[in-house]
């Protein structure tokens, strides 16, 4: 039956916005059917990088590592098919484009990338609903246009690309339908827009291009911050646009204007008209505007208040309402973007000027925003996209450790579930051991599980060894010269520095890790000085700084990178560095989310505990550090839910359980105090935070205690016995294996 028989007096465009309220109940559908994301990713615009993110069950980001970048990364979007990446670099004028692992969440850049956009300064990206076609706002050259070759990831500009706007392009929005698009003009006060050819991607410009946005009111809201290069007569600067999921509104905000203009589009021929009311006020410096998947709210980010202003949508009029409770706290400062997960319920706001993303939870009814955390990314977060991948086999992960003159071994772990049920009888099983050359001290194993470190106390030496199911080989060529006594390692979250600190010679060496072979080889700035008697290195989650622990001289060691690629190798002394902490300090944890330090403080029975700051790492006390423990704290991890910090006391033979304050740091008194069968040497949590091991001072002994998530209670589950006793220990994840 046809259309025209059912609906004879109605034209086209009426058939089109009757049907709209089902066209969105389709694409509301649609999302929820899609898969929820395993993946996020943020272009870092002051440190050149794309950081990569595992996106946990409830939303919370987790690092995996970051890519270098050229210049001023601005935007990064995710194609329709979820197989590749693209970020674009403003400054030189490039589209990166990168493989996506669905698996690993790991990035491969394509051949040939990055591609030359031929446009002067991209800022913006976005895709054909088909996934055929890419378009870029050029801040000095309108749009660019690109096929998009959905097997290789190749990008190639169309005919007449790019395509003309007018002043300083800023943004680019396209319909739902695929059939127009939209720049926002910064310095001509203007929306331009296009129709799109389904077959080639060519724009051809509507007739009534560009579209006024908004003019400026009364009261200057420029004087707010400097922009010296705004031309005269600019209007109220619209910044940023965005449409609603069923493609019938444009909303644009304005910097200059302090206001959202709100567009009603045109089904026929995406024609922009203003609907009553607009434009509609919104708070200062308002940068960017997102639609709830919904359709009934519209968010907006304020700049100079780090906050974020929430408006009701009236559905048939288009105007704009505040909700109750507007504006809600962006959880940093320089809020730049809000991205949706698919069913709405959550937003991650990515803070240029505090370096981090804020996850808030959404309440789909209200539209009403609450901050659930914030973590702390590399420098400058711009902007971010989500991706779905498939979810990992569950493997039990290894355990490697060091055992002296005997040197490594792995044993082989029971499933995490199955410890924490009961329902394994035996937790470890040897799989392979290996010679590492000397007395192995401290192990480290590469974040990818191929390649596993060995720190030689009495040689000063650093092993290599491969690891595998086959089992632990040496690698030819993988000795090398550490300083005097190797005390402890780490590694980065990409695996690309291994660093070392040297009790006996005072310094903190780095070496690069080869991607293939695992040797390490010496970086150009080898070593740095630390304090007395280093004992311990740790690196925030980030990779950004790196934490050396000074016993001998009872303070910490701030190093940190000049370029995204660079070793953690410059002190920090120009900002404080070393801080002070209690006396003997032998361990120290950063929180999952990089805002948070603590260290034991082995003589003087307590735990320092510090903010890090965001731009340069430099530790502050927290109000009441520092926090008392029971006697000789010699390790300390926090989970990965950042709930609870995890103390070994020593000559109390006890492990204390800490709440950590949300927002805040500090700790509370011991919530429970656990008494042990040993005096414990070493804590160590496995990879999700649902087992504690307690290896005992003497290295005979290993306890396995299944932690409660909630409570941060433990239960023991064994206590074991080993026959060579264990210096120290780490875990290879099942899942890189």
């Amino acid at each position: 039956m046809r259309y025209s028989s059912i609906l004879p007096q109605m034209s086209y465009s009426g058939v089109i916005l009757r049907l709209l309220p089902i066209l969105a109940c389709v694409l509301l559908a649609a999302v929820a059917h899609a898969g929820p994301a395993r993946f996020a990713f943020t272009v870092n615009g002051l440190d050149f990088s794309l950081s990569r993110y595992q996106v946990e069950s409830d939303g919370q980001l987790r690092h995996l590592g970051h890519i270098p970048l050229r210049k001023s990364p601005p935007a990064v979007v995710v194609d329709p098919s979820g197989r590749f990446v693209l970020a674009i670099s403003k400054a030189e004028g490039l589209i990166n484009v990168f493989r996506l692992d669905s698996t690993s969440g790991d990035l491969t850049p394509v051949p040939g990338s990055p591609f030359e956009s031929r446009a002067r300064s991209p800022f913006d990206i976005v895709f054909h609903p088909s996934g055929r076609f890419v378009y870029v706002a050029a801040r000095f050259g309108g749009v660019g246009a690109y096929v998009f070759d959905g097997e290789s990831g190749t990008v190639t500009p169309l005919p007449g690309s790019p395509f003309k706007a007018q002043k300083r392009t800023r943004s680019v929005v396209m319909h739902p339908s695929g059939r127009f698009i939209y720049a926002v003009n910064g310095y001509s006060n203007s929306v331009s827009a296009y129709a799109v050819d389904p077959q080639s991607g060519v724009l051809r410009e509507m007739p009534d291009s560009p579209f006024s946005v908004a003019e400026i009111d009364a009261i200057d809201y420029r004087a707010l911050l400097k922009m010296e290069d705004v031309p005269a007569g600019a209007g109220g600067i619209p910044y940023h646009m965005a449409l609603d999921p069923a493609g019938r509104f444009a909303f644009v905000v304005n910097w200059a204007a302090a206001s959202v203009s709100v567009f009603r589009i045109d089904p026929d021929n995406g024609r922009l008209t203003a609907v009553a009311g607009s434009p509609f006020f919104t708070g200062f410096n308002p940068y960017s505007v997102t639609v709830h998947p919904s359709g009934r709210f519209v968010y907006v980010t304020q700049w100079s208040t780090s906050e974020i202003a929430v408006h009701a949508l009236d559905p048939r009029t288009g105007r704009l309402s505040l909700v109750s409770g507007s504006p809600f706290t962006s959880g940093g400062t320089g809020p730049v973007a809000l991205i949706f997960n698919v069913e709405g319920s959550q937003v991650y706001v990515p803070n240029y000027e505090s370096n981090d993303v804020a996850l808030l939870d959404v309440d789909t009814t209200t539209g009403a925003l609450q901050l659930r955390e914030t973590i702390k990314t590399r420098s400058g977060p711009w902007d971010l996209a989500l991706a779905e991948g498939r979810p990992v086999a569950s493997l039990p992960p290894w355990l490697v450790v060091s055992r002296g003159a005997a040197g490594l071994a792995v044993f082989v772990l029971a499933k995490e579930d199955l410890v924490k049920r009961g329902q394994a009888k035996k937790s470890l099983s040897v799989m392979a051991t290996a010679k590492t050359g000397g007395a192995a001290q401290a192990v480290a194993v590469r974040p990818d599980g191929r390649f596993v470190y060995a720190a030689n106390t009495d040689s000063n030496t650093l092993t290599t060894l491969r690891i595998d199911p086959a089992g632990l080989r040496a690698v030819a060529g993988g000795s090398v010269a550490t300083g005097r006594r190797p005390a402890a390692m780490a590694i980065d979250v990409n695996g690309w520095y291994l660093y070392a600190v040297n009790s006996d010679d005072d310094t903190l060496m780095a070496w690069h890790l080869d991607p293939d072979s695992g040797i390490p080889r010496r970086v150009q700035r080898a070593s740095a000085r630390t304090g007395r008697r280093p004992v311990a290195v740790t690196l925030d989650p980030a990779a950004r700084y790196a934490f050396v622990v000074n016993a001998g001289s009872n303070d910490i060691s701030v190093f940190r990178y000049l370029t995204s690629t660079m070793p953690l190798l410059i002190d920090s002394h120009k900002y404080g560095s070393p801080f002070a902490a209690g006396k003997e300090p032998v361990a120290l944890a950063v929180e999952p989310n990089g805002h948070y330090a603590y260290v034991a403080n082995a003589a003087s029975n307590d735990i320092s505990a510090y903010r890090i700051q965001h731009q340069v790492g430099a530790l502050s006390a927290l109000p009441g550090s520092p926090f008392k423990t029971a006697k000789r704290p010699v390790d300390l991890t926090v989970h990965p839910s950042g709930h609870w910090l995890f103390v070994a006391n020593r000559d109390a033979s006890q492990v204390s359980i800490h709440g950590i304050e949300k927002g805040l740091g500090a700790l509370a008194l011991a919530v429970r105090e656990l008494k042990l069968p040993v005096r414990p040497g070493s804590l160590r949590l496995s990879p999700k935070g649902g087992i504690l091991w307690v290896l005992s001072e003497d290295g005979r002994r290993l306890l396995r205690f299944a932690v409660d998530d909630t409570s941060g209670g433990l239960k023991l589950l064994s206590d074991e016995l080993l026959k060579q006793a264990i210096v120290d220990l780490a875990f290879v994840a099942g899942s890189r294996r």
